[in-house]
């Protein structure tokens, strides 16, 4: 197994917390694989989180509007509750296109980098993070078929959760 030295001296010093070795290539291996997954992941949650969060704020400004009514006469808080469901609108219309945009961009650009490439398994990642959960697992490098499909499951899962997140 061909690992740097930069590599071997994190190793080293998670392992003088008291950490096993193969614990430690273990855990990094995974997290190689999930880590770009994840983030598409959470990119996509975080738009989903926006629209309900301009959803709220839309409705806050109007209910401000419909206070109007409470405080000013009839003509002028029918002018307050025009202008706020106008900013309420324009919150609506958009915030889509200038928060959900680049979040779902984000998610889109690591899919379309990362995905392929495991894919056609030319990615060193993969192959490294293959060999290191093996080397955890049994001790030994190597590269077993079943283990390489497993691994590519895990890293194709969060991007198939993303989609199905996003498809709703």
């Amino acid at each position: 197994m061909v690992v740097s030295s930069a590599s071997n001296r994190l190793v080293a010093d998670v392992a003088k917390t008291g950490a096993s070795k193969r614990v430690v290539v273990g855990l990094g291996g995974l997290v190689a694989v999930l880590a770009p997954g994840l983030a598409a992941l959470a990119l996509i949650a975080a738009a989903r989180a926006t629209m309900v969060i301009r959803s709220l704020i839309a409705l806050g400004v109007t209910l401000l509007g419909v206070a109007s009514f409470f405080y000013h006469p009839g003509g002028k808080a029918t002018g307050v509750l025009l202008l706020t469901l106008v900013i309420a609108g324009l919150v609506l219309v958009v915030s889509g296109p200038l928060v959900l945009a680049p979040l779902a961009l984000g998610a889109g650009l690591i899919g379309a980098e990362f995905l392929p490439t495991v894919i056609s398994g030319h990615l060193a990642a993969t192959s490294t993070a293959v060999n290191d959960l093996h080397l955890a697992i049994f001790a030994t490098p190597g590269t077993p078929l079943a283990l390489e499909i497993a691994v590519l499951v895990a890293a194709i899962l969060p991007f198939g959760v993303a989609l199905r997140l996003m498809a709703r």
